[in-house]
């Protein structure tokens, strides 16, 4: 069930009908991944990774964040980058968004290595201020080798019907990055 197609009373209804109403926050990234992914394969995959963490616990689907900390990248064209700052500050005002419409469970979840830290830190922080209201920051950054950027497991899912139509260029790749 995603957040921006709820109207707000069926929203309301959402959060009073659970006891442990979740709430499940992607975050990605837009970065370079080398000539063979494109810059968004972060935030197509937290799309995809948000939506089955919120289909397994039965909750409500947030906007994924698609810009993340990516600064390590700037040399890659195409690269977007927020600094940490901003992106823990974000996070904490996405979650007391959540928080004030009654959310109990807020999940921070991110696709992109860069974030997680930065996450972390929010969720800490707000379970301090919030004790009433538990939110996490697991990492969402999957498969064999998380944080293996542009590695096999990235672009074999790019490959695949997972993330949509292929977008791996194949071809494109000049040496592999890791």
């Amino acid at each position: 069930m995603k957040l921006e197609e709820l109207s707000s009373s069926e929203l309301r209804r959402v959060v009073e009908s659970s006891v442990a109403a979740a709430v499940v926050v992607p975050f990605g990234s837009v970065e370079g991944h080398g000539g063979h992914l494109p810059v968004g394969s972060d935030a197509l995959l937290a799309d995809v990774v948000g939506e089955a963490v919120a289909d397994r616990l039965g909750a409500v689907l947030a906007p994924t964040v698609r810009v993340g900390c990516s600064e390590a990248h700037m040399q890659e064209p195409g690269t977007l980058s927020v600094p940490a700052e901003t992106l823990g500050n974000l996070a904490l005002h996405i979650a007391r968004s959540l928080i004030t419409d009654g959310f109990p469970v807020i999940v921070l979840l991110s696709t992109h290595g860069g974030n997680q830290t930065v996450l972390e830190g929010a969720a800490r922080q707000l379970n301090e201020q919030y004790p009433e209201v538990l939110v996490c920051a697991p990492r969402g950054d999957v498969g064999p080798t998380p944080g293996a950027r542009s590695g096999e497991w990235l672009t074999s899912v790019d490959r695949t019907p997972f993330l949509g139509p292929p977008r791996v260029r194949v071809g494109g790749c000049e040496s592999p990055e890791r």
